[in-house]
């Protein structure tokens, strides 16, 4: 009797373990199917491919901020509190929080213009003074994708637009890329260099619109 029990438990374990495969493959599946998709289509605004159009668009945001001190640079970071990409870029996010003072990196969250003010509130509450908030004006609907980011030096110079990685799991070839441009803004070198518009690729997005 116990030497029938042994193949029919290990069948019973070969059959879950197969039952786990295709549930998993499936939820993989959904989720390039939903969430997997090109920061910028061909039909989105095309202001987001052009520096100086970006920095227009920043420009009404920096009216509501205080003037940066010396040598300290900007990130703005374009949230949707329903996004479930936001979880993804979460580490990239963490890594530029961790690497920079409040002095040299201010970060300034630009909530959507449809966000609740309850998710905002929780936002300040769980981050405190290390970042500001502020909702986007009607005129940003435009942004073609979320989680999205733009860092911008002590005088108001664009260093990047863009996504902070591409592919389903945020990747990038080097986790410290956008240390780097920071990093290269506080010391000058990113102003003889052009804009590093980062917008063709395919990651976890959602439509801002």
């Amino acid at each position: 009797m116990q030497q029938n029990d042994k193949p029919m438990a290990n069948w019973l374990i070969i059959t879950l373990f197969s039952f786990w495969i295709i549930i998993t493959a499936l939820g993989l599946w959904w989720f390039q199917q939903a969430k997997l998709k090109s920061f910028i289509d061909f039909d989105d605004d095309p202001r987001f491919y052009q520096p100086a159009q970006i920095s227009q668009v920043l420009q009404p945001y920096f009216y509501q901020l205080e003037p940066a001190l010396a040598g300290q640079q900007t990130l703005f970071h374009f949230w949707r509190s329903d996004c479930i990409c936001n979880r993804i870029s979460q580490r990239h996010f963490s890594r530029l929080i961790n690497d920079f003072n409040p002095q040299q990196l201010r970060i300034v969250i630009i909530a959507h213009p449809d966000t609740p003010q309850q998710d905002i509130n929780e936002l300040q509450q769980l981050n405190g003074n290390r970042l500001q908030v502020i909702r986007a004006l009607p005129e940003l609907k435009t942004l073609p994708s979320s989680p999205a980011l733009a860092i911008v030096g002590e005088q108001q110079q664009l260093g990047y637009f863009g996504p902070y990685g591409f592919g389903a799991f945020c990747t990038s070839n080097e986790d410290g890329f956008l240390s780097s441009l920071v990093n290269q803004l506080a010391s000058g070198q990113q102003e003889e260099s052009p804009t590093f518009i980062n917008v063709i690729g395919e990651g976890c997005f959602c439509s801002w619109q």
